[in-house]
């Protein structure tokens, strides 16, 4: 791994920098006492040397603390080597303002002891141990701890932190401890080389000021003027705050009408599919199958929603057989229960697999491998009348399963109650209202795709009804003949909340599914 990304060193663009002090200076922000947490180069020390009455540059590493020593000779400007997180931890000085661009870097490649100082400052502050994901999430707090009363934080953050489950609690924490959070994005990326898209976080108590979050949409840093603000105040606290793009009034009515509806929960058993341990070992195309011998020893298995066509909602044999003839991986070596001698060409494929390693470890010795015995032996889970991918683009995906296939965990099975049936709870998931939840509940990654985890998914509801199998055969004719998702939708809506909710509300619903869909640049 490039030193780069071991130290979650990528520098802010010196356009962005000015942005933030520019938007403190026209907040009337107190300057009068600066903490940088994580200097790097400077480059937010040379913003703000001519504005803050005294500045602390904290940095990690030697060379770095040279050169800034060389550059910043005012008295204004006090250089100092440390760790943040234990300067945090043992520091009495109180801040105005903790301004920076904290590091990114994943709880995989840090430091035992970083982690351990981590997660005792997140204990200290009343956060579980299981926040602590990333070094970042240590510096939000550790910036927390060292703020004067009415200071204030404005760092550069992942936009994962408005959405992502594990700092839910970490978001909770802050509304409690911040009356003001302002959270600034930008419709053109600031770092477009890594991917990775970042917002602006500022908190701070104002006096005599309702508990908010405001939410401003830039076109870029170079702008002064924002696209399009909102405000929230109502639906706190936010559970994902990248949701404060919408209105105290439609979050309410997506709530208000998502409550008169049963939740997926309700309707059945819900559980993610098949947890192999390595796909590209253990599922197999069929010449694999062919060359090992080992037809007798597979099961049919989709492992991932691209190898689904987008222009069905039934996964038929049509669907398997096309992808047998593509010659796509869809073949799980079945071999939990086995007992009897295996074919000698399939022993020798999976001695030669066990010792392909991934991320350094050989496949037989990884976590989920070595737990089981044989190493190779997949646990088979059940199958559902339903399957749901838990990664979508445009629109999520809800299958009818005719060919009573297995997914990976890519895909959550639903076993319904007898009283539904899966053609009709199928068809009624394509609905405004339950598609805008999909939107709500979710999580988007770089790239525009949108997640559920099991726990969004099955609390989202669908107004469930029986449906002629006319209509059904007709809304799998529009995803087979490419319709635009407003046609479907519409469709769909007219056999399900239009019967119990007025025009006006289904189509500020549809809003509000356009709305979340375009923030994570999807058309």
């Amino acid at each position: 791994m490039d030193n780069e990304k071991l130290t979650g060193s990528f520098y802010t663009p010196e356009y962005l920098v000015q942005f933030m002090v520019d938007y403190l200076e026209s907040n009337q922000h107190d300057f009068s006492c600066v903490l940088e947490p994580a200097a790097g180069d400077g480059r937010f020390l040379r913003a703000l040397q001519q504005t803050a009455g005294h500045i602390d540059a904290i940095e990690l590493y030697e060379n770095k603390i040279r050169a800034l020593r060389a550059t910043y000779l005012s008295s204004v400007v006090n250089i100092e080597r440390a760790d943040f997180i234990e300067y945090a931890m043992e520091s009495t000085k109180r801040y105005s303002l903790v301004i920076g661009n904290p590091p990114y870097i994943n709880l995989k490649v840090m430091e035992k002891e970083d982690i351990s100082r981590s997660r005792q400052l997140c204990k200290e502050e009343g956060l579980e141990s299981a926040v602590m994901q990333n070094l970042w999430v240590a510096f939000v707090v550790g910036a927390c701890r060292v703020l004067q009363p009415g200071g204030a934080i404005f760092f550069v953050l992942p936009m994962e932190f408005l959405q992502v489950q594990y700092a839910e609690k970490l978001r909770l924490y802050l509304e409690k401890k911040f009356n003001t959070i302002h959270i600034i994005s930008f419709q053109k990326f600031i770092f477009p080389v890594i991917e990775q898209e970042v917002c602006l976080v500022y908190l701070t108590n104002q006096v005599q000021c309702p508990p908010h979050i405001l939410y401003h949409i830039y076109e870029d840093a170079d702008r002064r003027q924002p696209i399009s603000t909102n405000i929230i105040q109502k639906n706190k606290p936010l559970q994902k705050w990248s949701n404060a793009i919408l209105t105290d009034a439609e979050i309410t009515l997506l709530k208000n009408w998502s409550a008169k509806y049963k939740a997926v929960s309700e309707t059945g058993t819900i559980a993610p599919g098949i947890v192999t341990g390595g796909n590209r070992y253990f599922i197999l195309t069929a010449e694999q199958v062919k060359k090992y011998h080992c037809e007798s020893y597979v099961l049919p298995i989709l492992q991932k929603s691209s190898f689904v066509t987008d222009h069905t909602i039934v996964i038929d044999d049509t669907v398997m057989t096309g992808l047998c003839k593509s010659n796509k991986p869809m073949y799980l070596l079945a071999l939990s229960e086995e007992k009897d001698a295996l074919p000698q060409a399939l022993k020798d494929y999976l001695d030669w697999a066990g010792e392909q390693e991934i991320d350094g470890v050989a496949l037989k010795k990884r976590y989920k491998c070595a737990n089981r015995m044989p190493w190779y032996g997949v646990p088979i889970v059940k199958k559902g009348g339903v399957v749901f991918f838990k990664r979508y683009g445009q629109l999520p995906r809800l299958y009818i399963n005719e060919a009573d296939v297995h997914t990976t965990d890519a895909g959550y099975h639903i076993r319904l109650k007898d009283d539904y049936d899966k053609a009709s709870f199928v068809f009624c998931f394509y609905n405004s209202m339950t598609l805008a939840q999909c939107e709500y509940n979710g999580r988007y990654y770089g790239g525009g795709v949108r997640e559920l985890v099991p726990s969004e998914f099955k609390s989202i509801t669908i107004p469930y009804e029986m449906i002629e199998e006319r209509h059904i055969d007709y809304l799998n004719k529009l995803f087979q003949r490419k319709a635009p998702i407003e046609e479907v939708v519409t469709f769909v809506n007219a056999r399900t909340i239009a019967k119990n909710m007025p025009t006006e509300e289904i189509e500020r619903l549809e809003e509000i599914r356009v709305k979340l869909m375009k923030q994570r640049n999807v058309d």
